[in-house]
C-alpha cells in the first residue's frame, strides 16, 4: 500500500457547497488549505442538477449573499445561470447547469491556491486529549494521513466527526425515521411547450396534499415565463398510475428542475424509503434501486405525459442526493420553535427562510410548511461540543431535525461553509479554540464579503 503523510493548516473534508466555500474562505485568510473529496469531481450536490433554493425569503427579499452569491455570479458569467427568481412554491429558485458548476469549482480553487485530493474517504482519526490531530484517508490502494491544525467536516454525513467520537443525533425526534434520499437523472428531449399546454388544460394536475403549502400563481404561465423554474406536479397522473400498478416511485408528484439547456431537465422524483445512507448495505441497495426507479419512471413519462414522448435519459447522477443522516451535537443547537419564531441570535452567521421540507422515509407523503420570517443560525452550531480542532458545516450542523429540513438547502450550506472557513482561520490566527473565537470578527468578515446577517 502506498503511504502519504501531509501537513496543512486547515483540512476540509468534502467538496460540496459547504466544503468549497469553507476552503475558499480559509484560503482567502492566507491559510494553507487542503480539500479531500470522495468523488472524482468537485461540487457534491451542486453537481447533481438540484437548484439553489432559498436565496430569497417569503417576500422575495434576498437573505443569502456573500460567497453563495459569488457562485451564482460566476455561473451567470458563463451563461449557465439566470439568477434568482421568486417562486410561489419554493420562495425562490436559482437554476443552473450542474456540469458547469464542476468547471467553475476547479477554476476557483486553483485561483485561491487550494490543494485538492480526490477519490479518498476518511477511514480513521487520531484524537489526542480530546483534540483531532490527524485524519487518515484511503483510496485506490493509497493510505493518506493528513495532520492539520483545524479540520472542517463538510461530508454532509458528519463522517469525520463520527470517526473522531463526536456525539450526534439522527432522524426525526418523534420517530427516528430518516428522510429518504433520491437518485437523480438528467433527461433530454423534453418538449416543455407541449407539456405546459397540457398542464394549462389540466389544472387538477397541480393540486397538492394538505401538508404542502404554496401560493397562487404556480401554474403553466409561470413555467412558460422562464426556464428558471422547478416543476412539482402531475399528481392526478401519478395517482392514476399507482392505482393501475404502474407507478415505480413512492411519490405523489413529479419534481423536475429546468436546466438552462433547451429540452433538458433534472428529475428529482425517486424516493428510497427506509434508507440509512451511513450504512453501506442500505446505501448500496438505495443506489441500485434508485437507478432502477429512474429508468422505469422515465419510461412511464414517455408513455403517459404529453411533451415527454421523445424524452431520454442522458445521465443517471453518480451519487444519491441524501437529505438526512447525522446531526453533530454542537455548542449551540438550533430548535424548530426558534426558527419558526424568526429568532436571529447575536452570533448568527447566516440567515435561512426556506420552508420546513420533510419527506417521509416510510411512505410517499411530504410536509412542506412555511417559514414566515428569516431566522439566524449561530456560529456555535458549527463547533462540535466534544472534539477540539474540528468544525462542521452543511446539513450535519447542530440543529434539530425540523430545522435541518429547512437549513439543508445548498445556499445555506454555502454560507455555513464560508463562516466555518473564517472561524477556523481566526482560531489559528488568535491561538484559541474554535468555540473561543470572537464571533464578531467572523461576522465582520462575512459582511465584508457582502454577506447578509439581518432581515431586510
Amino acid at each position: 500500500m502506498k503511504e502519504m503523510n501531509l501537513k496543512y493548516e486547515i483540512c476540509v473534508i468534502g467538496a460540496g457547497p459547504a466544503g468549497l466555500c469553507a476552503a475558499i474562505a480559509a484560503a482567502r485568510q492566507g491559510k494553507k488549505v487542503l480539500v479531500v473529496e470522495k468523488n472524482g469531481y468537485l461540487g457534491g450536490n451542486c453537481a447533481l442538477g438540484l437548484p439553489l433554493l432559498g436565496f430569497l425569503d417569503l417576500n422575495g427579499k434576498q437573505i443569502i449573499a456573500g460567497m453563495a452569491q459569488e457562485w451564482v455570479d460566476r455561473l451567470t458569467e458563463r451563461g449557465m445561470c439566470e439568477g434568482h427568481r421568486t417562486c410561489p412554491k419554493h420562495n425562490s429558485v436559482t437554476c443552473f447547469h450542474s456540469e458547469t458548476f464542476k468547471l467553475v469549482a476547479i477554476d476557483w480553487l486553483r485561483e485561491e491556491k487550494v490543494d485538492v485530493l480526490l477519490h479518498l474517504e476518511a477511514c480513521d482519526t487520531d484524537v489526542q486529549d480530546g483534540r483531532l490531530k490527524k485524519v487518515t484517508f484511503y483510496g485506490k490502494g493509497n493510505r493518506v494521513t493528513v495532520e492539520a491544525d483545524m479540520f472542517i467536516d463538510c461530508t454532509g454525513d458528519g463522517d469525520v466527526a463520527y470517526l473522531a467520537g463526536a456525539e450526534y443525533d439522527m432522524g426525526q425526534e418523534d420517530t427516528g425515521v430518516l428522510q429518504p434520499p433520491t437518485v437523480m437523472c438528467t433527461v433530454e428531449g423534453v418538449d416543455t411547450a407541449k407539456f405546459f399546454d397540457y398542464i394549462e388544460a389540466h389544472p387538477e394536475e397541480m393540486t397538492y396534499s394538505a401538508t404542502i403549502d404554496h401560493r397562487p400563481g404556480y401554474d403553466a404561465p409561470y413555467f412558460r415565463a422562464s426556464k428558471n423554474h422547478v416543476f412539482v406536479g402531475l399528481r392526478q397522473t401519478f395517482t392514476r398510475l399507482r392505482a393501475e400498478g404502474r407507478m415505480p416511485v413512492e411519490r405523489e408528484t413529479l419534481i423536475y428542475i429546468k436546466s438552462p439547456n433547451p429540452g433538458e431537465i433534472y428529475i428529482n422524483s425517486t424516493r428510497l424509503l427506509r434508507t440509512d445512507a451511513t450504512d453501506i448495505v442500505s446505501l448500496t441497495n438505495a443506489e441500485l434501486e434508485g437507478q432502477r426507479q429512474v429508468g422505469a419512471l422515465v419510461e412511464v413519462l414517455r408513455e403517459e405525459v404529453p411533451g415527454f414522448e421523445n424524452a431520454f435519459i442522458a445521465a443517471i447522477q453518480p451519487n444519491l442526493g441524501v437529505r438526512e443522516t447525522r446531526r453533530i451535537r454542537c455548542h449551540d443547537v438550533l430548535c424548530a420553535d426558534q426558527a419558526v419564531a424568526g429568532e436571529i441570535p447575536a452570533e448568527t452567521v447566516t440567515l435561512s427562510a426556506y420552508k420546513i421540507d420533510i419527506h417521509s422515509g416510510v411512505d410517499r407523503s411530504t410536509i412542506f410548511s412555511t417559514i414566515k420570517e428569516a431566522y439566524g443560525i449561530p456560529y456555535g452550531c458549527l463547533v462540535p461540543k466534544d472534539v477540539l480542532g474540528l468544525m462542521v458545516a452543511g446539513r450535519n450542523i447542530g440543529v434539530d431535525a425540523k430545522v435541518m429540513a429547512s437549513s439543508r438547502i445548498m445556499p445555506v450550506c454555502m454560507a455555513l461553509g464560508e463562516a466555518a472557513g473564517y472561524g477556523a482561520a481566526l482560531a489559528l490566527e488568535k491561538g484559541v479554540e474554535a468555540h473561543e473565537v470572537d464571533v464578531r470578527q467572523v461576522r465582520a468578515k462575512i459582511l465584508e464579503n457582502n454577506g447578509i446577517l439581518t432581515r431586510p
